[in-house]
């Protein structure tokens, strides 16, 4: 091929390819260097041209498409054929295009091959192909990437199926969480109307005690005041008898005296945690609130369902002196920590059997400046994944409506009026620690 003419195909294969590469390309001029009756086939389905208005609609469609893209496109002469005696001239390129959408390079691509005629003194398009070029060596048909399309929608299926399975569960375990929350707050306005039934009760039982208490102490009065009259007469065996008489009697009002002031002693426990501690912080004795309360949760625990025995071991530091406490509602912490190692010693019991001897330690330290108060129970342990949500309201480690997942939550609050601090230690299977410091003045 003489060089003119060589000169004349390449400018036509220039012409052709910026024709399909550039923006904004003069539509007016494809005439000069494509046929009328031209055909070819775009990469989409729908892309089949015939004739020259069509290309040009074409190339029309794609430069309003790529408007306000940043394409980028690449060519390489991968195959050129010259034939019928000259007259003819065959190309294929890779054209490789890169648009970033988003922040993100996408790369597309494609194989680019065209035929050209010459007419006369000018080379012309007869026809081209456009079509996407995918990994698919050995693999004629491209089963293996349809197989690749194949696996990675089945993929896509089944994370939006796992997914959507994880927001029913969590719904469900939601819609649970709501019906538990509704039964635990019927459940709590059952204890708030226990709480008002047990305050009238104790209140009424208040009036006979005192009656009780009064008129043995007046008793023993009497019975002093009987001996001193004795005293007076003359000496017999009689006045001996009825002395000792009295003296059985004064010891009988003794007990009296001493049973009513224990039952008294509990009424006004009773009282007390009814009211749910509207006390005020004052000079209190510790060690005497702990066995109080402690004995009061073991009583009412005896009183329930599913009572269990259970050895109590009170270490209390006789060198405490009066610590500043609302006792009203430093009771309450008494009584959740204590109640909370009945509840986990009876779990266990459950689960280990009745070789299993429950026992519960209460501890009083007196430290400098500081009073350290120590609860521990030789139950199933606190697990360390759930140590540190045991302080948030409303979590429990109890079933149904056993717990309101409150107790702790309290207990921790009061405890931090108080500008003291709770720590948990614990041994799965061995033992489990509450461990509270106050200020000691």
């Amino acid at each position: 091929m003489d060089a003119l003419k060589e000169k004349l195909l390449s400018e036509a294969l220039q012409k052709v390819l910026d024709m399909t590469v550039t923006d904004n390309f003069p539509l007016d001029t494809i005439g000069d260097y494509v046929v009328s009756d031209v055909m070819g086939f775009g990469t989409t389905v729908d892309e089949k041209i015939t004739g020259i208005e069509g290309v040009r609609k074409l190339i029309k469609d794609q430069q309003e498409q790529s408007k306000d893209l940043d394409i980028r496109f690449e060519t390489q002469l991968i195959h050129r054929r010259i034939f019928a005696e000259e007259n003819a001239a065959f190309f294929s390129h890779d054209l490789t295009i890169t648009m970033n959408m988003g922040g993100e390079e996408n790369v597309l691509p494609l194989r680019f091959s065209n035929v050209f005629e010459y007419f006369g003194d000018q080379w012309k398009l007869v026809h081209w192909h456009g079509s996407q070029a995918v990994d698919s060596e050995g693999d004629t048909w491209h089963r293996n990437e349809l197989v690749k399309k194949n696996e990675a929608l089945q993929k896509l299926v089944e994370e939006k199926t796992a997914d959507l399975i994880q927001k029913n569960e969590a719904l469900d375990a939601a819609i649970q969480t709501i019906k538990d929350t509704q039964d635990q707050l019927l459940q709590q306005e059952k204890l708030a109307s226990l709480g008002q039934l047990t305050a009238g009760i104790a209140h009424e039982i208040k009036n006979p005690l005192n009656f009780v208490n009064n008129f043995s102490e007046l008793s023993q009065d009497f019975i002093e005041e009987i001996e001193e009259e004795l005293d007076k007469t003359a000496d017999s065996l009689e006045r001996e008898n009825i002395k000792d008489l009295l003296e059985d009697v004064k010891s009988n009002l003794g007990k009296i005296r001493h049973h009513g002031s224990r039952a008294d002693s509990i009424v006004k426990s009773m009282l007390m945690h009814s009211r749910g501690g509207t006390g005020t912080v004052e000079p209190t004795d510790l060690n005497a609130l702990i066995q109080e309360y402690s004995n009061l949760a073991f009583h009412g625990m005896r009183a329930n369902k599913n009572p269990i025995n259970v050895d109590i071991q009170l270490n209390l530091d006789e060198s405490l002196g009066l610590i500043s406490l609302n006792a009203e509602d430093f009771s309450r912490v008494i009584l959740n920590l204590t109640k909370n190692a009945f509840d986990a010693m009876r779990d266990k019991i459950s689960m280990v059997g009745s070789n299993y001897k429950a026992k519960l330690v209460i501890r009083t330290k007196n430290l400098t400046n500081r009073v350290l108060v120590e609860v521990e129970d030789n139950g199933p342990g606190v697990p360390e994944e759930i140590r540190d949500k045991l302080l948030m309201p409303f979590f429990t480690t109890k079933k149904g409506t056993e717990g309101t997942g409150l107790g702790l939550s309290i207990t921790h609050d009061i405890i931090k009026s108080h500008l003291g601090t709770l720590a948990l230690e614990s041994r799965v299977g061995e033992f489990t620690k509450f461990s509270i410091e106050l200020p000691s003045t």
